[in-house]
């Protein structure tokens, strides 16, 4: 058997360069491209997830059209409302991160129809704080929790997942008041008493903590003020004084515990000496030294031996110059430089 002959064809173009076919069936259009890897993965029909960015929803022309035609009739409320649907299909399988990534997006472009339904928006806050526990998200959580009672305060499961957030975070203060807004609704809740309970013994071991730290800092802010008392009375034996502060020292207390800088007594013989906190200035290369305790009883020099020995240079030095035999030190007093080595 002969096959079947095919039809003339005819084959033209028109003014927006679109090739269209005609046969014995009609006008048909030509469509010459392939099927490819990324249009098959991005068509609606087998996209695994949408868009993670809302923005980035214009890069996909088929599923803005799907879109188009799914919404395009709908108030901000419908709208609104069909998204949160979709995020409870995606939660179902939330043990799923491209179901949690759905279910996180969806709340969202709930959220942003800005629909004029306080329940509604309230519901959608919260759906996405259960999304923000499952991905440990807490101060997320906290924040869409505060929205969600802030537009309906009944939303007991707002309230308790601000609780559950604040609990991961430590907030026991905060928490117990998420659980006091549930309690309000609902005071026999389960849930909500068991974390109210874990709650309240955690906060009175802040508490206690807190406390503690009081003491500990009270008396190291006594002892302090002894040893710079002592440290004063001793100098005033010299003859000496302290002046006010030359330069800026709080970069230098932050990596010293935060404490200010200040001389400390050695030993408790009456010829006790004293450890200074010492500042090395080098404006040549706009670089810095603190040494927190400089013991008087030892050269300058053995310190700067130690820093800058003969063998080995320190990063900045890239020429090599910053020998402790070559340096020469200067002390500036009250404005003033005296040499204290050369």
């Amino acid at each position: 058997m002969e096959p079947e002959s095919q039809p003339d064809q005819q084959i033209f173009v028109d003014d927006d360069g679109n090739m269209w076919g005609e046969d014995e069936l009609g006008r048909y259009r030509i469509d010459n491209r392939v099927w490819t890897w990324n249009e098959i993965q991005e068509h609606p029909l087998f996209m695994k997830d949408i868009p993670s960015d809302p923005r980035d929803i214009d890069n996909y022309p088929m599923l803005t059209a799907l879109q188009s035609v799914l919404y395009d009739d709908q108030t901000p409320e419908e709208v609104a409302e069909n998204f949160r649907k979709q995020g409870n299909e995606a939660m179902k399988f939330q043990a799923s991160k491209i179901a949690l990534m759905n279910a996180l997006t969806f709340y969202t472009r709930g959220i942003e129809m800005e629909c004029k339904d306080a329940k509604l928006n309230s519901v959608l806050h919260s759906n996405r704080a259960a999304v923000g526990l499952k991905m440990g998200e807490y101060l997320k959580v906290v924040d869409d929790c505060r929205h969600a009672v802030r537009l309906d305060p009944s939303n007991l499961k707002a309230w308790f997942r601000g609780a559950q957030a604040s609990e991961a975070m430590g907030l026991a203060e905060q928490g117990l008041k998420f659980c006091q807004g549930a309690l309000k609704i609902d005071p026999k809740e389960p849930e909500v008493v068991r974390v109210q309970k874990q709650l309240q013994v955690k906060l009175e071991s802040q508490k206690d903590a807190q406390a503690e730290m009081r003491k500990v800092d009270a008396r190291e802010k006594d002892e302090r003020k002894a040893k710079a008392s002592a440290v004063e009375s001793f100098l005033q034996l010299r003859g000496c004084r302290l002046g006010p502060v030359l330069f800026d020292m709080s970069m230098y207390r932050m990596a010293n515990g935060g404490l200010t800088p200040h001389p400390m007594l050695v030993g408790e013989d009456p010829d006790m000496t004293v450890e200074w906190p010492m500042l090395l200035l080098y404006d040549e290369v706009n670089q810095s030294d603190f040494v927190a305790a400089f013991d008087e009883r030892y050269a300058l020099e053995d310190q700067l031996q130690m820093m800058f020995p003969e063998d080995r240079h320190v990063e900045w030095d890239e020429q090599g110059k910053y020998v402790w035999s070559r340096l020469a030190a200067y002390l500036e007093l009250l404005g003033q430089f005296q040499s204290l080595q050369s």
